[in-house]
């Protein structure tokens, strides 16, 4: 009966190895899936995410894509001035530095964390078209953070994380894969806001006087 009871406990545990090897295999193939497909929407230079939109904007004159583009930047950030280092008209060229903060969210219901991503936005311009660049070399992570103080993070590379960490062990790869999911989304949100704040206008009217 012993002896019953022991091939028993082992044939459990190999079939819950089995399935663990199984679970972390799918959790990997759907993650390097879907990093897959983000990567159509950007290419890599050195340890930059650099992401490229070419958008026509039909009847508008170079100055007033500029002007327009300068109106969107000063809406999104708080500090434009800080962030704006290059507007210079007549050549089309706007160069901002700043950063987009996330939602605050939590992992297995408790730890608190949040992303800071800076990123180098470049606007040029031209009659009827302009072109969009967003380059990210890094991301801030703060874990455990204290929502009463200021960010305090921690700065990391994009190959910190996972799939570029391959040693990460598995029941942290979907939490690391989010900061990189994290700069993915920041980046496009970010050409979206320039392109509807240009093509579009910003939504400043109001019926007061």
């Amino acid at each position: 009966m012993k002896k019953i009871v022991c091939i028993l406990v082992l044939l459990l545990l190999c079939a819950g190895a089995d399935a663990q090897k199984r679970d972390d295999k799918a959790i990997s193939s759907e993650i390097l899936a879907e990093f897959e497909r983000m990567k159509a929407d950007f290419t890599e230079n050195d340890n930059e995410w650099v992401f490229v939109k070419v958008f026509d904007a039909e009847n508008q004159s170079k100055d007033d894509i500029f002007t327009k583009a300068l109106e969107v930047l000063v809406s999104l950030y708080k500090d434009a001035k800080e962030v704006i280092q290059i507007k210079d008209k007549e050549s089309g060229l706007i160069v901002g530095k700043g950063f987009s903060d996330s939602d605050i969210r939590t992992i297995n219901w408790t730890t608190i964390c949040r992303n800071r991503c800076w990123h180098i936005i470049k606007i040029e311009i031209k009659d009827n078209k302009f072109r969009v660049t967003v380059t990210v070399s890094g991301v801030e992570r703060e874990q455990d953070a204290d929502l009463r103080h200021p960010f305090d993070g921690t700065e990391y590379t994009l190959r910190s994380f996972y799939p570029y960490w391959t040693e990460c062990k598995t029941k942290f790869k979907q939490v690391s894969f989010d900061n990189l999911r994290y700069v993915y989304s920041s980046s496009l949100a970010l050409i979206k806001a320039v392109e509807d704040g240009v093509k579009k206008g910003l939504n400043n009217s109001s019926n007061e006087w």
